[in-house]
């Protein structure tokens, strides 16, 4: 049979074309199926690609900076992290749009002035969202760019820790103090999580250096609510000294009542906005007796047949006096809480399972009561030795006639089970039918073993008065020493402490400048800094049964 070659040539491109088909059929069905991935994932910021005008211009009289990037952007945060100094008047417009960033100013900028635009991690390239982290543009409308610059710390006063997230303020040097509570700085900063801080681009002239906790973030100080460090002197970067300050709270100018409170009946609270040491008497009908705390903020009342109100006179040392009225339970409320027994002596115990070989059992009231209102014999104390009881002979010991604390003397022994029984009505006012509910403390005496000694020698910076505070690892106070120098003495001193439980413990001195016996704060009108602190950040480690000797170089 005759096949022409054309005919020859379809069937073959046919027959090739099967295989083909029959090869893409079968890889088809053979392949592992995998997704797609994109690529790998941009971690790169946006790069600036071009300005307009160029960065670090001189002669600036531009309305308006124009920078491109090489991708497409967008802004966050730009409230908080974009900072222009010097300040304007009115923060300039800034607005991102595709990969373009605008920065539009509506007034006029400061003659021979070097601005530096600072955007912090504002800038942020649109998909990923990866941070342009510090990014800046500088420029001058003179003809030099300025390049001095100011650094330094900022700590806590009292405890010498960094104080971070701080507004850092430069003011003109002709600035009156009163600049940090109308006008905004002339140059800012913000402290980092050391505390630290810094200035660039700055002229070679005098400025104010005050630092603030804005807490409202409207670069004013906003008095005694937020905190304050400041330079006693003017400042000139061109010095090129670190300017370190520290930071405090000052105590409020006025004085004034912030809440009072009577949460059970008979006792009612006074609560102040700063310590009043000057409280020279407090009357009301019916008082029985009022205490302060330790802060000296707080006056606590204590009051018997007086009910719906407690009309208070406070009087002063050198103010006028103060009339408060007191909402307090009424009768009604009253009787209905005594005939549920809700009106009773509670306590407070320095009991806790255990008890320090060298202590006696403490008990706070929450009431005062009449000397003659304890009764010794509904109290009962038992030496446990295995299945020996023993009752021991008690004493209470009372400090006057009508106290809130009393104390229970006995012979107590080291390692050794007690149990201490207050009864029923052992704490009765007969007259108003205030009582205690019945309660027992099982606990354990501590061996002298397990704790230790601690002869600490400190050698002071000079011969004035000092505050010696203990600490423990968790800050908490262990122990308060005032230390006086006379004339003749030496300027060091031996302190003993006993009977401390193992563990880490620290120093912290105070100079006491004024001889009251607490650290005082500073205040930024009078130009008065907060007392001088000094502290030992090295551990002194006490073991049990050891008795340690250590030595410290106060400065």
């Amino acid at each position: 049979m005759y096949v022409s070659k054309k005919h020859f040539l379809c069937n073959k491109k046919l027959r090739k074309a099967f295989v083909y088909l029959f090869v893409v059929l079968i890889s088809t069905r053979c392949a592992q199926i995998t997704p797609l991935t994109g690529g790998k994932k941009d971690a790169t910021p946006p790069k600036a690609l071009s300005y307009d005008p160029e960065n670090a211009s001189l002669n600036f009289t531009s309305k308006q900076i124009t920078i491109q990037f090489d991708e497409y952007i967008r802004l966050t945060d730009i409230a908080n992290q974009f900072i222009i100094t010097p300040q304007t008047k009115e923060m300039p417009e800034i607005q991102a749009n595709g990969k373009t960033l605008k920065i539009t100013f509506n007034e006029t900028l400061m003659p021979n002035a070097t601005y530096k635009l600072s955007f912090g991690n504002a800038i942020i390239d649109l998909h990923e969202g990866n941070v342009l982290q510090n990014f800046e543009y500088i420029f001058s409308t003179g003809s030099t760019i300025d390049s001095l610059k100011l650094s330094g710390q900022i700590l806590n006063a009292y405890d010498k820790k960094p104080a971070s997230k701080l507004l850092v303020c430069l003011f003109q040097a002709n600035s009156n103090d009163s600049v940090v509570y109308k006008d905004k700085p002339l140059y800012i900063s913000k402290t980092d999580e050391a505390g630290n801080y810094s200035f660039n681009y700055l002229p070679n002239a005098l400025f104010k250096l005050v630092a603030i906790n804005d807490i409202n973030k409207n670069l004013l100080y906003d008095g005694s609510e937020e905190q304050i460090a400041y330079q006693d002197t003017l400042i000139n970067p061109n010095d090129g000294i670190p300017a370190n300050l520290l930071l405090f709270k000052e105590v409020p100018f006025k004085s004034f009542i912030k809440k009072t409170s009577s949460l059970e009946y008979g006792k009612a609270i006074i609560v102040y906005n700063k310590p009043q040491q000057d409280v020279k008497s407090v009357v009301a009908k019916n008082l029985i007796s009022y205490s302060k705390n330790y802060l000296q903020d707080t006056l606590t009342l204590y009051y018997n047949y007086q009910f719906d109100t407690l009309q208070t006179v406070i009087s002063y040392q050198a103010k006028k006096a103060d009339t408060v009225i007191i909402k307090i339970p009424s009768m009604e409320t009253v009787v209905k809480l005594r005939k549920s027994n809700a009106i009773n002596y509670s306590l407070r115990s320095n009991i806790n399972s255990i008890l320090p070989y060298y202590a006696l059992p403490e008990f706070d009231l929450n009431f005062p009561i009449e000397n003659k209102d304890i009764f010794e014999n509904k109290i009962t104390l038992i030496e446990q030795r295995d299945s020996i009881k023993i009752k021991k002979t008690i004493t209470i010991f009372k400090n006057g006639s009508s106290v809130k604390s009393f104390t229970i003397q006995s012979e107590f022994k080291p390692e050794t089970n007690y149990i201490l029984t207050i009864n029923k009505n052992a704490l009765k006012d007969s007259i108003n039918g205030r009582y205690n509910d019945s309660i027992s403390y099982k606990f354990t005496t501590t061996s002298p073993d397990d704790y230790a000694q601690l002869n600490l020698k400190l050698f002071f910076p000079k011969k004035e008065n000092y505050i010696v505070l203990l600490l423990n690892d968790k800050e908490q106070l262990i122990k308060k020493t005032l230390v006086e120098f006379s004339l003749v003495s030496t300027s060091e001193k031996l302190m003993e402490y006993k009977n401390l439980l193992p563990g880490n413990y620290f120093v912290r001195v105070v100079e006491d400048i004024n001889k009251n016996g607490l650290f005082d704060t500073g205040d930024y009108f009078l130009h008065q800094q907060p007392e001088p602190v000094f502290i030992n950040s090295t551990a002194i480690k006490l073991l049990a049964g050891w008795e340690i000797e250590n030595e410290w170089i106060v400065k």
